[in-house]
């Protein structure tokens, strides 16, 4: 099983190294600057692969750039989704009067019409990078509460939690030292899915204007594409580039995914 599900490693691994590496040191990947203007909607020629946009810049180094601002923006989102819904989580997975309001708030959460309460409160926090990596963030937590919840209940159920509670030790200090550790393999999980849904949530936002419109991300340039008649001007390369950017860097974290739990399928296996 570990052998079929390599080649998702390999694929997986080989697309997001390179978009890192353009993130960290796009002047390896192209000579010009980010502002440098040249002709209007030019087509895609040696000079420019992917031709320019509606102010002159050129396409690919505005992709090249953009990967820093992409890849930061779903990765600090989903960071700070994975560490709110694990202490909900775990809070939620508790017994007694605690669980109950946890579990409670959780379930309102998946409730809510997620993009609809982004979408308006994006409106207020005008374009601002950090705003909506908190907001993505607040509202993308759900899943990994659920999963780590689920999780909590089980390990509450085995003979070590309770040979804990028979030894006198804390809850805090079981927590800390047995039930946290065995989240790990739920928590990785999550966090390779969440970084997904962060890049389509904030891909989404960004597309409807939300963005940050001086540091744009992947989303903001197919917004710009719209907006500024890439469509009408037969420009597919400038809304199809940016496209298939967002789509193979999902493809990325979800294949290491697709590896990661065939391996721990494989590790459960009794006949391994």
């Amino acid at each position: 099983m570990r052998r079929k599900k390599l080649p998702f490693l390999i694929i997986g691994l080989s697309i997001l190294i390179l978009f890192l590496f353009m993130a960290l040191f796009p002047q390896a990947f192209t000579k010009m600057g980010r502002k440098e203007s040249f002709g209007a909607l030019l087509p895609p020629s040696s000079s420019h692969i992917l031709g320019t946009n509606s102010l002159g810049y050129d396409i690919f180094t505005e992709l090249v750039y953009g990967a820093r601002e992409t890849i930061v923006t779903a990765l600090s989102a989903a960071i700070l989704a994975l560490t709110l819904g694990t202490i909900i989580g775990m809070l939620a997975g508790a017994k007694g009067f605690l669980g109950t309001l946890f579990g409670g708030i959780t379930d309102m959460f998946i409730m809510l019409p997620k993009l609809i309460v982004l979408i308006v409160l994006s409106a207020f926090i005008g374009g601002s990078t950090v705003g909506l990596i908190v907001l993505i963030g607040i509202f993308c937590w759900t899943s990994t509460a659920r999963a780590v919840r689920a999780k909590v209940i089980h390990l509450r159920s085995l003979s070590f939690i309770e040979g804990c509670k028979m030894y006198g030790y804390s809850p805090i200090h079981t927590a800390v030292r047995h039930i946290i550790p065995n989240l790990s393999d739920v928590l990785l999980s999550r966090f390779l899915l969440g970084i997904n849904g962060c890049i389509m949530m904030e891909s989404t936002l960004s597309f409807l204007g939300f963005g940050n419109l001086y540091y744009p991300t992947w989303g903001v340039m197919i917004n710009f594409a719209r907006s500024r008649g890439g469509i009408i001007s037969g420009s597919i390369h400038y809304i199809f580039a940016p496209c298939v950017c967002i789509m193979l860097l999902s493809l990325s974290f979800y294949f290491i995914f697709i590896y990661l739990e065939g391996r721990r399928e494989t590790l459960k296996d009794p006949e391994y």
